[in-house]
């Protein structure tokens, strides 16, 4: 069985909490971090199968950031999320291997799909998650 624990490292700590919620109710364990070094201890501590980064922490950026995780865990799949939209930042994102690239405010559904797909090429079916229909799909 892979490995089902989820980092999500964003600078908006709320943030961080709402999307490890998230994963947390699709019975994944999910770590929220607001720091890079703290992203960085917890992928040090658990064998993860997703790390889900925002380009702005509050010590580093979601690219110095995956960086340092591919030196420590070259083949994590890594999703970045961003408020951003500037081109260079998502060049300079995908630049690094990154599976999927997130404009904020972040489509649960599509979140769902791409976690799903990263957890099945593992041999594992990932859970479907069941987002509610008010029209609140952002996190």
């Amino acid at each position: 069985m892979g490995a089902r624990w989820i980092l999500v490292a964003d600078g908006d700590e709320a943030s961080a909490h709402l999307l490890a919620g998230f994963f947390l109710h699709s019975r994944f364990r999910a770590y929220p971090a607001a720091r890079g070094l703290d992203a960085l201890r917890l992928v040090r501590r658990y064998r993860l199968g997703l790390a889900v980064v925002d380009t702005d922490l509050l010590d580093m950026t979601g690219c110095d950031l995956v960086r340092r995780l591919r030196a420590i865990e070259p083949g994590l799949p890594v999703v970045m999320t961003t408020g951003d939209y500037r081109p260079t930042t998502e060049v300079q994102a995908r630049q690094l291997g990154i599976v999927q690239y997130i404009h904020k405010p972040v489509d649960l559904r599509r979140l769902d799909l791409v976690v799903g797909r990263i957890f099945a090429a593992d041999g594992e079916p990932g859970p479907r998650v069941t987002v509610p229909c008010d029209g609140r799909e952002g996190a």
